[in-house]
């Protein structure tokens, strides 16, 4: 879509393997600005974009405010590493998540040219962690910036068969009344988050009414990728009956029943470690696990396809990863699967950042302009 028809043109923060560009894009929003520290993440970034100047690879603090456009949109997935269950849990001034400081610090030298709206990405953790306290302060300190906050929970299973519910926090300047209905609890605001916003009433809210979320039928079988018996992916016997040593009972006994199926199903699964002992735990709910970044081995998420009297057993591929994250098959995934699984699971949902720019970041951008132009007649 060519710049003279687009709703407005965004800076990418953590831009990653670029999935939330490739949600706006889609959405009639441009590119102007991208920036991310990793290499390997900007690699993926590259092949997809090959012609493309705007990412900056680097430092989020060593970013030269003087050089950025003027956009009307900033977006930013910092680190989750401090926020997560599964991370180090700590906090905003963790090594990693600290990162969001950066991002606070180009908003504020930017001054009179900070971006109308700003739109941010992270785990649920972020909400838990430290009480509050961190989310608080980092809605704190977009207040500061003459930035009005509303905050949403939005799981990825609402749009494709993964587990991955996430934080999304909506920023937009302006002159304009705290606003908050008498309860916001709603599908984007569970009654976790609307006590939250409810006990915060010392922040400057913006709480937005939105359209129930859809309710996605795919499952893990739209997903898989036709592989081939002989496929070396698909694990050899020896490796596969050991996963089903790894099962507990009850998920043995369900693993048999998908066995014993009149055609073949599938079923995800992560190891965990439960009381010393490396377990496999099955999901056969039709919906994978949240995508992780396979550190230390445990986080790839298996597959398996069992039905006739037979099972098999493997790793979920790059592409099936990419398809839980609502990307089409067009992506360029040309690197390592590791490399291309440490992209993805660290990456936004397509469809999720989807229906944010339809049902909100559009409608409130022109909701800005309406009121320009009425203020400009009126003076």
């Amino acid at each position: 879509m060519s710049a003279d028809k687009s709703l407005g043109t965004f800076a990418e923060f953590f831009a990653g393997i670029g999935l939330v560009r490739l949600a706006l894009e889609q959405c009639g929003w441009v590119a102007a600005f991208a920036n991310d520290i990793d290499a390997k993440k900007a690699e993926i970034y590259r092949h997809n974009w090959p012609d493309d100047q705007h990412l900056l690879l680097g430092d989020i603090h060593q970013i030269d405010v003087e050089s950025l456009p003027s956009v009307e949109l900033a977006t930013g997935s910092f680190p989750c590493n401090d926020l997560s269950i599964a991370g180090k849990w700590d906090g905003l001034d963790g090594q990693e998540s600290s990162a969001f400081w950066g991002l606070v610090s180009i908003l504020d030298r930017l001054d009179e040219r900070r971006p109308p709206l700003v739109l941010l990405e992270n785990v649920v953790g972020f909400l838990q962690r430290n009480g509050g306290r961190d989310l608080e302060t980092a809605l704190l300190a977009l207040n500061e910036l003459d930035y009005s906050v509303d905050v949403m929970l939005i799981d990825a299973v609402r749009f494709t068969p993964q587990s991955r519910p996430r934080l999304f926090v909506v920023a937009s300047q302006g002159q304009r009344l705290d606003r908050r209905t008498t309860s916001c609890e709603s599908d984007v605001r569970p009654k976790k988050l609307a006590q939250f916003i409810h006990l915060n009433d010392h922040l400057r809210w913006d709480v937005r009414e939105l359209p129930a979320l859809p309710r996605s039928a795919l499952r893990v079988a739209d997903i898989v990728e036709d592989l081939p018996d002989d496929d070396p992916q698909w694990w050899n016997r020896e490796r596969a009956e050991y996963f089903m040593g790894q099962l507990s009972p009850r998920h043995a006994e369900q693993a048999a029943s998908m066995i014993a199926g009149p055609q073949v199903s599938y079923a995800t699964a992560f190891r965990r470690v439960r009381q010393g002992r490396s377990m496999a735990e099955l999901r056969v709910d039709g919906i994978a696990g949240c995508l992780r970044t396979p550190r230390g081995g445990s986080g790839r998420q298996i597959l398996f396809a069992a039905g006739l009297g037979d099972y098999r057993v493997r790793l979920l591929t790059a592409r099936e990863c990419a398809r839980l994250q609502g990307v089409s098959d067009d992506y360029v995934i040309d690197v390592p699967t590791n490399q291309a699984l440490f992209g993805f699971g660290d990456a936004v949902c397509v469809p999720v950042i989807q229906w944010i720019a339809t049902n909100y970041l559009g409608p409130l951008l022109q909701e800005r302009g309406v009121a320009a132009l009425t203020g400009a007649a009126g003076g």
